[in-house]
């Protein structure tokens, strides 16, 4: 998983991150107001969680979003969403939330449990195609 630990070790910043991935996902759009993107529509979503080379599965995601600000226009590339993420994993869950321009993310890890407790820092997640790749980096 490419993951040390999230609480002491090591200084080096390697040491201090975790990568999973997504390969397919179930997703629900509620489309509210008018007929396509519109401020208000919602995305959820769960999904399988596998390790950084996509091979071994490590957990699942589920996510919601409401659209703030969608790509409604010709020069619009991006949508902007109001998004809560948890990643449940072996050990316990890491959540996240913030307002991210899709297809990219860059949201605070608000919280975790068990082995994730106390943990603070940030996810960043790329989407290429139909694998997205979250990056956790954490702070002390």
């Amino acid at each position: 998983m490419g993951f040390a630990s999230p609480k002491g070790g090591a200084n080096n910043s390697k040491d201090r991150t975790l990568t999973v991935s997504v390969k397919s996902r179930q997703t629900e759009v509620v489309d509210v107001g008018r007929k396509g993107p519109s401020q208000g529509d919602m995305r959820v979503v769960n999904a399988p969680l596998y390790d950084e080379s996509g091979t071994q599965k490590v957990g699942r995601l589920d996510l919601n979003c409401v659209a703030t600000d969608p790509a409604n226009k010709p020069n619009e590339k991006a949508n902007m969403a109001e998004c809560a993420y948890t990643y449940t994993l072996q050990n316990g869950e890491i959540s996240a939330q913030g307002v991210s321009a899709l297809p990219r993310a860059l949201d605070a890890i608000t919280g975790g449990t068990s082995k994730y407790a106390g943990v603070q820092g940030e996810v960043s997640v790329r989407t290429r195609g139909n694998t997205a790749v979250a990056t956790f980096h954490f702070i002390d």
